[in-house]
Parts: C-alpha cells; structure tokens; sequence
C-alpha cells in the first residue's frame, strides 16, 4: 500500500483532486450554479423572443403577400372608380357649357331685342319728327296757297278760346 501512496504522490493524480477540490470549492462560495442558471434562463429568453420575433414576421409576410395577390383586383376596382370619376366629370363639363352655351345664346337674344327696341323707338322718334316737320310744311304752303283756310283756323282758334270758361 506504502508504493501505492508513492506512485499517487509522485504522479499528477493528487495534484488533479487537490485542484478539483479547489475548484469544487471556488464554485460552491461563487454560486456558479446559480450564474449558470441565470445565463441558461436569459438565453432561453433571448430564444423565445426569438421564436415569437419571428413569427410576428411571418404574420406580417403572410398579410404582405395577401395584399400582393389582391393587388390586381385592388387596381382594377381604381381603375373603374376613375374611369366613373372622369365619365361623370366629362358629363357634368359637357353639361356646365351647354347651359353656358344657352345663358350666352339668351343674353344675346335679349340684348338684340333691346337693341331693336332701342332702334326702333329712336326710328320712331325721328320718323314723328319728320312727319310733324312734313306737316308743319305741308300746312304752312296750305294757308300760304288757300287764304280762306287762314281764316278758317283763325275761327277755329278764336271758337275753342271762347268755349274755355275762366
């Protein structure tokens, strides 16, 4: 048994168990455990919120590449709202100048009936002055020419004179 001790005390064996005791002992005053435990515990952590990060961002493609198929239909169902858009905007511009086209026509219409008015009473006016001066002249060469009708209208005067009662 003594060459037994020997051969322990001369090989490295001793050494490795008083070096493993020490680090037994290191370990226990230094809770390595529980550092461990504390590492192992975020790491899985960090995992799951890995895991949940992760299919978050599969939810999230799942809903893009659903939007990009119904892309076309969402584009079609544009295109027709502004097809509407510009057909009812043609229409309502079409509408707006021929009521434009119709208040311009009545307006002109009016104005050349007052213009026609205005004509014709300035044409009137000028024609009774004419006419009155043709008269005046036609009445003057009368009682020049016929004496009698001078006195006939001097009667006349003096008879709507006497007829008048102050």
């Amino acid at each position: 048994m003594s060459e037994f001790f020997q051969i322990l005390i001369e090989s490295n064996t001793v050494n490795f168990i008083i070096v493993l005791a020490l680090i037994l002992i290191v370990s226990k005053k230094l809770n390595i455990n529980k550092y461990i435990d504390t590492i192992r515990n975020e790491i899985q952590n960090y995992v799951k919120d890995s895991e949940n990060e992760k299919e978050e961002a599969e939810k999230s493609l799942e809903n893009i590449n659903e939007k990009i198929r119904h892309l076309p239909e969402e584009i079609e169902k544009i295109q027709k709202s502004t097809d509407i858009s510009v057909k009812s905007i043609n229409e309502k511009i079409k509408s707006d100048i021929e009521n434009q086209k119709k208040d311009i026509q009545n307006n002109a219409d009016r104005i050349m009936q007052l213009e026609i008015k205005k004509f014709k009473s300035k044409l009137t006016n000028i024609l009774s002055e004419k006419s009155i001066e043709i008269a005046k002249d036609n009445a003057k060469e009368q009682l020049n020419n016929n004496k009698e009708l001078h006195n006939i209208y001097i009667d006349k005067a003096i008879e709507e004179i006497d007829r008048i009662s102050l």
